[in-house]
């Protein structure tokens, strides 16, 4: 498993990884330009032609130097060049898309021998774009094995955590960057004194986590930094917020829990919105206030919305895509 930003693009235009985060957190306007910008045609063909040139040659020798069976793309603007190199050495390629419902035109190669989708709505779009329909695969989006167990009762996750079993558990996460609005989000819940229990997720970031480590909180609170129990967390909360990222959204529906989107990355993820909200496993709510007003209705004592929207969200699931994936890619070799 290779970042062919880092290993295969000469310096410094290998540390573009490193504005990802502060471009789609504080500047998202930007971010969703760019990628409007290159969202078609003649956008792809002027980007291809760059990446050609910056690219191929790193990219040639790590994979003759690796000499693989066949070659899986998960990242879109390398497509084309991946794709390029892999012919010419006779092996066979697989992309596997990871947008839920806008798919980028990068991603769209039909020359790939596989192509697999999240959804039903990104094999349209795709077949719309040129793809011969026995190439394109509809698994949903590759997760953890994990989140695919069955979960322990939640009691004992509960107790196992250190949390309270008499109160719902709301978890809040911002990838594993911590991005967005995670503080203040976590401040107008607990302000809002909602009957429930914050579980907060910081991720790498360590600023954040010290910020809500430094405040006294209204309701019971566990801070997080980076975790690897993922799956423990959300079959142990009741709903989750977060980003409109496709991997968590497919890691809760998965669990079963019901999803409150606070908010998107222009373009790449506003399908995901639609895609969540539409099939009823979640909500919209942009503002920090609308998401202490989103929870206090899934939770008001009584109401039977919180069980209807998990019961969507288990529907919507996909939780074996990660081994149709690996079972379909397997037949190409």
């Amino acid at each position: 498993m290779v970042d062919v930003i880092a290993s295969c693009i000469p310096s410094p235009i290998n540390s573009a990884n490193m504005f990802y985060r502060p471009l789609a957190t504080y500047a998202p306007r930007v971010y969703g330009l760019v990628w409007n910008s290159t969202n078609g045609p003649k956008g792809i063909q002027i980007a291809q032609r760059i990446l050609f040139l910056i690219f191929k040659r790193g990219l040639s020798e790590l994979i003759s130097e690796a000499k693989p069976d066949l070659l899986i793309s998960v990242y879109p603007f390398f497509n084309h060049v991946s794709i390029a190199i892999a012919k010419e050495m006779n092996m066979p390629v697989a992309t596997v898309i990871t947008d839920l419902a806008n798919v980028h035109r990068a991603w769209v190669c039909p020359e790939v021998d596989l192509c697999l989708v999240p959804t039903e709505q990104a094999r349209e779009k795709a077949l719309a774009c040129g793809f011969f329909p026995g190439k394109v695969k509809v698994t949903g989006l590759p997760i953890g094995l994990k989140f695919a167990e069955q979960p322990k009762r939640k009691g004992d996750l509960r107790e196992k955590l250190g949390l309270r079993q008499d109160i719902p558990a709301v978890l809040v996460v911002g990838g594993g960057e911590g991005m967005g609005r995670v503080f203040e989000i976590a401040r107008s819940i607990a302000a809002a004194r909602l009957p429930a229990q914050l579980l907060v997720v910081a991720g790498h970031n360590r600023k954040l986590k010290r910020r809500l480590k430094a405040v006294s909180w209204e309701i019971p609170i566990k801070i997080f930094g980076f975790v690897t129990n993922m799956p423990e967390l959300m079959h142990a909360s009741d709903v989750i917020v977060t980003k409109a990222g496709p991997t968590t959204i497919c890691e809760a529906l998965a669990c079963g829990l019901p999803i409150v989107l606070s908010g998107a990355i222009p373009g790449q993820e506003e399908g995901n919105v639609d895609y969540v909200v539409k099939s009823g496993a979640g909500r919209w709510a942009p503002t920090r206030e609308e998401v202490a007003a989103t929870l206090e209705e899934l939770l008001a004592p009584g109401s039977d919305v919180l069980a209807r929207t998990g019961e969507n969200a288990r529907r919507l699931a996909r939780p074996e895509a990660t081994l149709e994936a690996a079972r379909l890619i397997a037949d190409l070799c």
